[in-house]
């Protein structure tokens, strides 16, 4: 699957508010989402649109330990 990268500018407010939303969700997931999550998250809510089977960010937020485990 090909992936494009898209490189976004946030102000400060954005950005601190993009954080507070991966700590708030971090009880319902198990995990911190990443920024990238938090924004392809809100882009499926806001284009109405449901991506989840083909839109995964793919990369590991375990944390090294997790990673050396598998």
């Amino acid at each position: 699957m090909t992936r494009t990268q898209l490189n976004v500018r946030v102000s400060d407010d954005l950005e601190k508010a993009i954080d507070e939303k991966r700590i708030e969700l971090r009880e319902k997931l198990g995990t911190i989402p990443t920024r990238s999550d938090i924004l392809r998250f809100a882009l499926e809510a806001y284009l109405q649109v449901d991506l989840s089977s083909t839109d995964a960010d793919g990369r590991s937020t375990a944390g090294p330990a997790k990673r050396k485990q598998k």
